[in-house]
């Protein structure tokens, strides 16, 4: 699975930690890696849960604990049990293997969040197991770094209450905070542990290796290195962070944004990307807890899921190095294809930054299918106009579009003009959004796309080029050749300028696709590439390392000015 239309709303976060610090040297100078450990989540927000489950694949049993601000582990307590499950301590019901926080039809076991909490408070979690081992139905629990035993489990105080009257103990009713985390038997409603420091920390889970073998454990279908960090941001569900070592992490994101069977330096080329973005996105999600997410909105992570020896071995054979400007690591952004030619940053997101400059990569990108070499859609004014008010623009009839171009040759704005004379921009990102329609299936994959009106108009003060018809407008010289007066046919080197002989004579030509109004009954958007057009692109490093270039070399080219450290 491929990065995708990526929007940015930041480029760089610096943000200072204390941590385990690694120096990579690079020309003349040192890097001073900011990161050796990750925190990645995996659910957080509308897909926080209710429950999570953990077994062991390598390894045998768990340690319980925390993370420190350091982002080290420091444990707690610990269980031989190789499946457990995690759940916000609230009132569930269990049905089958499924926890709900309402009650389920038919029959189901109650797991309540009142219990009896005894009055002695112990020095360890070794005493408090000890001693819960002698009544039915306890465990232990760490409540704001007091060790406590608990009895029971009620859905009401006034349970508990009876209970400690009913059982003759010394205690009272209890419950946790709105961030306590309760850990049951795996998928069954025994309480083992409860972990409550009050928000302070969230609970952290690491797997034990028995013979000092690397741990992997499964959670939700794929297996993981590291281990996990639980945590009720405002007291909701289980907001659930894979903590993993960087190159871990890295192994766990090659495979998924490239085929792990690729050429090894186009593997080494996303690498670099994925080690030097994670390196620009240390607390990049700080509500959540977490630095990256695993999907595209960061960079898709599934764990060790379709790795293989040679997606692991890049990464082992570039441990440590980064992709650098002045020193400092890059947000090494990236894209599927770029359909010819990438583009600069300030074009798509506004903010201008050195290292992320538009090249041409035509001639590499055509040497291989990218599945989006060529995509076409024409659309009816009536369908331009439901769209633009489905998105909540109050348009008008759609009676002509203005688009222009960069000078790489992709879109940069499209100017709709409705019947009562307004008119609408939307540029950069939002010009290859804007017609996206799921309603009617139809979309811009990238920004390198022209679009031509049916009535088949020319272009801009005769500043466009269209090739043998109007219907076919060129949107960029790149990959284009010519026949000199000699007959000797060469490349053409620039990216934009062309002199063609006219009726009047040799002129000029600024070739950027017809900026002139396209106006008709329908419009066709033609373009290829699939993603936001910035930085490396994927199937772009595939066909450089086909031809033999280096990871370094690819890396060079698509991101300016940039040094290997």
């Amino acid at each position: 699975m491929f990065l995708k239309k990526l929007l940015h709303s930041a480029l760089l976060i610096t943000v200072t930690i204390a941590m385990v610090l690694v120096s990579v040297p690079h020309g003349n100078a040192v890097y001073v890696n900011p990161v050796t450990t990750m925190k990645v989540g995996l659910y957080y927000g509308s897909s926080a849960m209710i429950s999570a489950n953990l077994e062991n694949d390598v390894g045998s049993g768990y340690e319980f604990g925390y993370f420190d601000g350091s982002r080290r582990f420091v444990p707690l307590a610990y269980t031989d049990e190789i499946g457990i499950t995690m759940v916000k301590d609230k009132n569930l019901f269990l049905t089958g293997d499924t926890y709900y926080d309402s009650k389920p039809s038919g029959s189901y076991e109650s797991i309540g969040c009142f219990h009896v909490r005894l009055d002695d408070v112990f020095s360890s979690y070794e005493e408090a197991a000890e001693e819960a081992s002698y009544y039915d139905d306890a465990f232990p629990g760490y409540y704001s770094g007091e060790w406590r035993i608990c009895v029971g489990n009620y859905q009401t105080r006034a349970e508990a209450d009876d209970a400690v009257y009913d059982l003759g103990l010394d205690g009272e009713s209890f419950t946790g905070s709105a961030y306590c985390i309760t850990v049951l038997l795996q998928k069954q409603s025994d309480i083992i542990f409860e972990f409550d420091t009050d928000g302070e920390y969230g609970l952290g889970v690491m797997p034990r290796s028995v013979n000092g073998e690397k741990t992997e454990t499964w959670f939700r279908g794929f297996t993981y290195y590291g281990g996990f960090q639980y945590t009720r941001v405002d007291g909701d569900n289980l907001t659930v962070v894979n903590v993993v070592d960087l190159e871990d992490y890295v192994k766990g994101v090659v495979p998924q944004e490239v085929s792990p069977y690729w050429p090894e330096e186009a593997l080494k080329v996303q690498t670099l990307c994925a080690r030097s973005y994670a390196a620009t996105h240390i607390d990049a999600h700080p509500v959540s807890g977490f630095d990256v997410c695993n999907t595209t909105c960061c960079q898709v992570y599934r764990g060790r899921y379709n790795a293989t020896v040679e997606s692991d071995l890049a990464v082992d054979e570039t441990a440590g190095q980064y992709i650098l400007y002045d020193g400092e690591p890059c947000e090494t952004v990236f894209h599927s294809s770029s359909g010819g030619a990438t583009e600069n940053s300030e074009n798509i997101w506004g903010s201008f930054v050195p290292y992320l400059r538009g090249v041409s990569d035509e001639q590499f990108e055509n040497t291989v299918n990218t599945g989006y070499n060529s995509w076409s859609y024409t659309y009816t004014a009536d369908q331009i106009t439901e769209i633009l008010q489905r998105k909540g623009y109050n348009c008008s009839d759609i009676i002509g579009i203005t688009p222009t171009y960069t000078e790489m040759g992709n879109m940069y704005s499209m100017t709709f003009h409705d019947s009562n004379g307004v008119n609408w921009t939307f540029s950069r990102s939002n010009a290859s959004t804007i017609l996206d329609s799921d309603t009617y299936g139809k979309y811009t994959h990238s920004q390198r796309f022209v679009i031509t009106g049916s009535d088949g108009n020319g272009g801009s003060e005769g500043n466009s080029l269209y090739i043998n018809s109007m219907s076919n407008p060129v949107g960029s010289l790149s990959g284009m050749y010519a026949i000199g007066g000699d007959g000797e046919i060469s490349t053409v080197t620039s990216s934009r300028s062309v002199y063609v002989m006219t009726g009047s004579g040799i002129e000029q030509f600024e070739v950027t696709g017809s900026t002139q109004m396209q106006t008709g009954d329908t419009y066709t958007v033609t373009g290829s590439g699939w993603g936001h057009n910035v930085g490396m692109s994927q199937y772009g490093s595939y066909a450089m390392a086909k031809l033999g270039y280096t990871y370094d070399e690819i890396l060079k080219f698509y991101y300016t000015g940039v040094t290997i450290g």
